[in-house]
Parts: structure tokens; sequence; C-alpha cells
């Protein structure tokens, strides 16, 4: 559950069309980081430590004026039970000094291009500032992923035994009143979870198991407000391993 956000202010590029936005001159104050190359690094540190990942997908996009750049690059296991979970990298940066480089790295990394808002697992930022700036944020960006990458297997295994714990479908419902009466899931999003029980929007998930319950929730709360999508996400997680998975 990873996305990036983008609304009325923000573009949707491709990779190569960052190289058309002109980098700024250095100053002695100022470290400018190339989009193109902050994203193509990126990649290159997430195919060196994520070796039994395969790249999935990326999608980038930059402000009107092209001086803040977000980007959202995506990685499957194929070896794994789970490859409904994907292990993903946000990135932002910008040349007008507005927000520091920064990058998010686990399974649900949302960025917020407008409000310039970046969640994850594991996230890190360096302001565009001193000589070692670069390789600071090279370290910090090697840090983040082999970090988030054990947070990461540790939810694929927690996926993994709810695949294996039955649900009835009438446990299914005390399971969502539970979540609403914890306020994870507003009125509306529980009427949503519900019809998700009877008829679900994904094949994979129409079986009598805890995953079932758990991806009928998640469904529902795609309808949060972009900044409470991570911490809903994070509350559901929680309360349903201290339930089930303990």
């Amino acid at each position: 559950m990873s996305q990036l956000l983008t609304h009325c202010g923000s573009k949707r590029c491709s990779l190569e069309q960052l190289l058309t936005i002109p980098e700024p001159q250095q100053t002695n104050t100022y470290q400018p980081l190339n989009h193109y190359d902050f994203a193509c690094n990126v990649q290159q540190v997430a195919s060196d430590l994520l070796t039994d990942y395969r790249f999935d997908s990326q999608q980038y996009a930059f402000s009107k004026d092209g001086q803040k750049m977000f980007g959202l690059i995506t990685y499957i296991n194929p070896s794994s039970e789970n490859e409904v979970l994907k292990y993903a990298i946000g990135i932002r940066n910008s040349y007008d000094k507005s927000i520091s480089a920064g990058v998010a790295a686990g399974n649900g990394v949302i960025i917020i291009c407008d409000n310039l808002v970046m969640s994850g697992d594991i996230v890190v930022m360096r302001k565009h500032t001193g000589e070692n700036m670069h390789e600071d944020l090279h370290d910090q960006i090697v840090t983040a992923i082999y970090k988030s990458q054990h947070q990461f297997s540790r939810l694929s295994e927690d996926v993994t035994k709810m695949k294996q714990i039955p649900m009835a479908i009438q446990d299914k419902f005390k399971y969502l009143g539970l979540l609403t009466g914890e306020g994870i899931l507003s009125p509306t999003q529980s009427s949503k979870a519900y019809r998700e029980i009877w008829e679900p929007t994904h094949e994979e998930f129409a079986t009598d198991t805890l995953w079932s319950g758990y991806n009928a929730a998640t469904e529902a709360l795609k309808s949060s407000a972009p900044q409470n999508i991570v911490k809903m996400h994070t509350k559901l997680h929680s309360i349903t391993k201290e339930l089930y998975l303990n």
C-alpha cells in the first residue's frame, strides 16, 4: 500500500524527463542534488542491497516549475508467497531550497507532492548543505533500505500467518466491528469493509481467513485522508497482531 499522490500543482513525468530540468549552481551555502542522478543512485543502492527482489515499477512527478521532484520505486520478492506486498522507496528533492532531500522506505510509503508530505517505515532527510552532502545522503539511503528491509520481512511473515488463520464470515464481522469501535474504521469505511466481505474487490481475498478480513479493512482505509493513511494502517496492523498473531 504505497502511493505517489499528485494534485493540481504537480505533474507526472518519466525518469528521463527529470533531465530536462536545469540544475542550479553550487554556492558556498548550497550543494545541489540532481533530480535524475538522485533517482538513479537510489535505484542502484536498492539493486545492490535488495538481492532477493526484482524491480517492479517507478513513478515520478515534479512541481509546476520543476523545482521540486518526487518519486516512488517498488520492488517484489519473486520467491515470496506474498507477492501482493511490494517493498517501496519514496524520494523527494528540491532545487529551490524549499525542502530537504529525503528517502522513505518500507511497505506503506506515502508521498503527497503538493503538501510535501513523506512517510514510511524508515524516513531520512538531508539538507543541501556541506561539502559531504552527497556522501552523507548516500550513507543514509543505505541505512534506511537496510533497516526497512528487516521490517518488511517481519510484515511478510505476519501475512503468511494471517493466511493460515481460519476466520468464518461471522468472525470477520466481529473483527470489523472491533476495528470500528477502536476508531480505525470510520462508519462509512466500516460499511465499505462489510461490502468487501460479501463481494471482495480482489479474488485472492475471497477466503475464509484472517487475511481476507484484514484486506477488507485495508481496502476501506484507502478512502482515508492522505496524511492519515499510514497512521491508520499502522494501528490496524498493531491491533490485528495483538489479537491474532502473538
